[in-house]
């Protein structure tokens, strides 16, 4: 019987515990990526994995994500960032942030074409026209696994 009542009156404490770990986990991601809060410049931000893989993208898109690769050219370089629904390229003539950095940006869909064997394998990046936000350093915890 004693251990019916101390069940019941733990229960109710489980329940808040659990609803205050989803509510911070859901501030978190919410909040930006790497100490970036992407409600500070009004822009709505697109997922990565809402951009169409097709030869017709050619939107202005904002995205925020981290960056997990880079490749320098010599005008130029490229870059890849990650979110919580895929990666992309962004080409770009700035300077490349490091790989680890948490990123804001404004950008433009384009479609590289790349025919092998009469198959299209082309694929979709953007070009990158401003960064509204970069998070120097490697961060110390991420949401994107």
């Amino acid at each position: 019987m004693q251990q019916k009542k101390a069940i019941f009156f733990s229960l109710p404490f489980c329940f808040l515990l659990f609803g205050g770990v989803l509510i911070s986990c859901a501030n978190f991601t919410k909040s930006g990526v790497v100490g970036i809060n992407a409600s500070d410049y009004s822009v709505s931000i697109t997922k990565i994995s809402d951009i169409p893989p097709t030869q017709n993208a050619t939107a202005t898109v904002h995205l925020l994500g981290e960056v997990i690769t880079k490749a320098p050219f010599l005008e130029s370089g490229a870059y890849q960032i990650k979110d919580e629904t895929g990666t992309i390229w962004i080409i770009t003539n700035q300077t490349l942030p490091e790989v680890g950095d948490g990123i804001l940006l404004k950008g433009q869909l384009q479609y590289q074409s790349i025919p092998i064997g009469g198959q299209e394998l082309g694929e979709v990046y953007i070009q990158e026209q401003e960064q509204l936000e970069r998070n120097a350093g490697k961060t110390k915890q991420s949401f994107i696994n």
